[in-house]
């Protein structure tokens, strides 16, 4: 199954039902460890889309990064 979305970064936490399709970056952290948990071989969720900077969305690539490392 392909599910293909432009994540929204919301500043405020997301009702869960709407993950995939919106969320905080916590939220969309946890949804990558629920993924790995769950069996999921690769998993892309392409920030790209938000109206950040290349500075801001490397930082923010990076807490995501840590934030599913540290789980």
């Amino acid at each position: 199954m392909v599910l293909r979305v432009n994540p929204e970064l919301t500043e405020e936490k997301a009702d869960p039902e709407r993950l995939p399709e919106a969320g905080t970056l916590e939220q969309y952290v946890d949804y990558a460890r629920a993924a790995a948990e769950a069996g999921v071989h690769e998993l892309f969720i392409d920030f790209g889309q938000s109206p950040l900077g290349p500075d801001e969305r490397a930082d923010m690539a990076g807490r995501f990064v840590e934030g599913v490392r540290a789980g």
